[in-house]
């Protein structure tokens, strides 16, 4: 909060250096928890201000403590913000004429929180892959067996928020299938001994980002099981390398349910359980997975340019 109010001082002190030359049709962007003073200068200049949105708000805070608070096992229950953030929060969302999100998930969370309105609107991450060339459909084993084991990927910040103990829960109840887990990224919670230890899970930690990018193409399928996200960049990715994605109904709206990927229920072992044990029944719906899968979902940086500059003329 403190390093928030230092860079709101910041920025308003540099925007005051405008102020004779940004007229009534100003637009101003500015991120959340960092944005309240930035808009406060900007209204009382007639600018229009624009949010963006970091993450799904005050109800993806309390959707995390709530599950933390079920699954002490792994590290207990994180600290919640003091109410102030919040406050500062609310008020940004107030000032803001335009509210933009990274998911429909993230417009349903705010307003969970209290914040509707016609002022939401919805653009994906922007992402560009690397100069990869064109990536073939894959193609896998007519059958899964313990010297072919379907390899399964997770990819970005292990923790309870991210689905980890569902995913876990799933390996333990799936002990005798032909299937194996890499985990790669920063662990932030609590492993018990015995997933820690488990010969079908492989703990790779934090990686370069090259090092990510041969895990996708190493993989059979990507799960991406979290709690609530505000879109979850690891989809992307791992579509351009047309990687199928076992994926939460919690973060942004990459995976189309049987065409390039399955769409959990709910975050949970048996949900993820019944989702591989389908992929392993039937490695030809991964390829056909893989045939619909690429980079048609990502949003560039230039479409990011064209959607934000049509706020002005909503």
């Amino acid at each position: 909060m403190d390093r928030n109010v230092w860079f709101e001082r910041r920025a308003v002190d540099a925007l005051r250096g405008l102020d004779d030359r940004a007229g009534q049709g100003t637009i101003l962007f500015a991120h959340s928890y960092s944005a309240r003073a930035i808009f406060r200068h900007a209204k009382s200049r007639g600018w229009t201000t624009v949010l963006g949105q970091i993450d799904p708000g005050e109800a993806h805070f309390q959707i995390v403590r709530r599950v933390s608070e079920e699954l002490q096992e792994y590290g207990g229950t994180p600290g919640a913000p003091p109410p102030a953030y919040f406050e500062a929060w609310h008020e940004e969302c107030t000032l803001a004429d335009w509210i933009v999100v990274n998911s429909e998930w993230s417009r349903e969370a705010l307003r969970r929180s209290g914040v509707a309105g016609g002022n939401v609107r919805v653009i994906p991450l922007a992402y560009e892959p690397e100069a990869i060339g064109p990536v073939a459909p894959r193609e896998y084993p007519p059958a899964f067996t313990a010297a072919r084991p379907l390899r399964v990927l997770f990819v970005g910040h292990v923790s309870v928020a991210k689905g980890m103990p569902a995913l876990l829960g799933a390996i333990t109840q799936m002990a005798h299938a032909p299937l194996t887990l890499r985990v790669v990224g920063e662990s932030a919670m609590a492993v018990p001994p015995r997933f820690r230890d488990h010969p079908a899970i492989a703990w790779v930690g934090p990686v370069s980002r090259s090092d990510v990018m041969r895990h996708y193409r190493e993989c059979d399928v990507l799960v991406f099981p979290s709690h609530s996200d505000g879109f979850g960049m690891a989809q992307v990715e791992a579509q351009a390398w047309r990687l199928p994605i076992v994926a939460s109904r919690c973060c942004g709206h990459v995976v189309q349910d049987g065409v390039n990927g399955i769409l959990l229920p709910e975050v949970s072992a048996g949900a993820i359980t019944a989702a591989l044990t389908r992929l392993i029944e039937s490695p030809r719906l991964l390829a056909e997975f893989s045939r619909h899968a690429g980079g048609a979902q990502a949003v560039g940086v230039d479409a990011l340019s064209v959607e934000l500059l049509r706020l002005e003329h909503a």
